[in-house]
């Protein structure tokens, strides 16, 4: 009798554990599911806003009417459009927690807009212009009259080709100075991948190091006040945007294109651009990073 006493306390006890342990599981993954991309903080402002201004409640019906004006009376791109419907079904989903699977009359209206999209006369709303490649010999005079730090972010931004959110997450550990690489984690991807540097980007680091004393576990970017102190903080992507545009007048995905472009007029092949870039697939670098130079088609006129 007392052995069976002790089994069932014991088989008690691990039922506990189980359902806290089930619990903690399902709280911390909710918690995940319910955070917001501070990608999508401008959009949802906007829609908010327009809540505001047309006297109209937080729902459905307003995301509808919003998306129906953006694109009947702003005529906003199809890729805006597009943005600005994730960003507001995602505030929805954790606000209100509408959940459009089982909304089909929004589905149905959502997809009428998008073959409104496909009318013959909205064809200049679907037309794709990415980020323009900047000569990389043009970019790099620029970036060589820039302050250390500048200098070796730019750097290091345009050899690598890495997008926005990888430079902000970047640490100095990252780094190794030695071999001429620095893993970047690449969010997309969801993994950890090396990538080659130059010679001259790795003497700028070293520089950019040393004079503003960084540590193993220093955020390589970080914050610098107007004093020019440092701290290690992981700027966001929004910030880092906007310090390139001052230095440098060009986004983060003018670097990643040049690079990629200078890397094919130079006769890499698209695997070894892959590899540098981070690219998993091919058919996304050749659609939307190589395109034959006016240059090229005006040799042949």
């Amino acid at each position: 009798m007392g052995l069976l006493s002790s089994s069932d306390d014991i088989m008690r006890k691990e039922t506990v554990k189980n359902r806290v342990r089930h619990y903690n599981r399902k709280l911390h993954v909710d918690q995940k599911n319910d955070e917001i991309s501070e990608r999508y903080a401008g959009d949802i402002r906007q829609y908010l806003d327009y809540c505001l201004k047309t006297d109209q409640s937080d729902g459905t019906e307003a995301m509808l009417d919003y998306l129906y004006g953006s694109l009947m009376e702003q005529k906003v791109k199809k890729t805006t459009w597009e943005r600005r419907l994730a960003a507001i079904k995602k505030h929805l989903a954790v606000t209100q927690r509408i959940d459009f699977k089982r909304e089909a009359e929004v589905t149905s209206e959502l997809s009428a807009m998008r073959r409104i999209y496909g009318e013959e006369g909205n064809a200049d709303l679907i037309r794709i212009q990415g980020k323009s490649s900047v000569n990389k010999t043009v970019l790099l005079n620029m970036i060589c009259k820039l302050p250390s730090r500048e200098k070796a972010i730019c750097l290091v931004n345009l050899i690598t080709a890495n997008r926005p959110n990888e430079m902000v997450r970047m640490k100095v550990k990252d780094f190794n100075l030695k071999n001429q690489t620095v893993d970047v984690y690449l969010m997309k991807q969801k993994k950890w991948h090396t990538k080659r540097l130059t010679q001259e980007a790795v003497n700028m680091v070293m520089v950019y190091i040393r004079e503003y004393q960084l540590r193993y576990e220093d955020y390589f970017v970080g914050r610098v006040y107007k004093g020019g102190r440092y701290e290690s903080v992981e700027m966001s992507v929004t910030g880092y945007w906007k310090s390139l545009q001052r230095w440098t007048g060009l986004s983060g995905y003018n670097f990643r294109k040049s690079q990629v472009v200078a890397m094919h007029t130079a006769g890499a092949d698209l695997s070894t651009i892959a590899k540098q870039t981070g690219h998993k697939s091919l058919e996304t670098l050749v659609e939307h990073y190589l395109t034959v130079s006016d240059s090229t088609v005006d040799k042949y006129l």
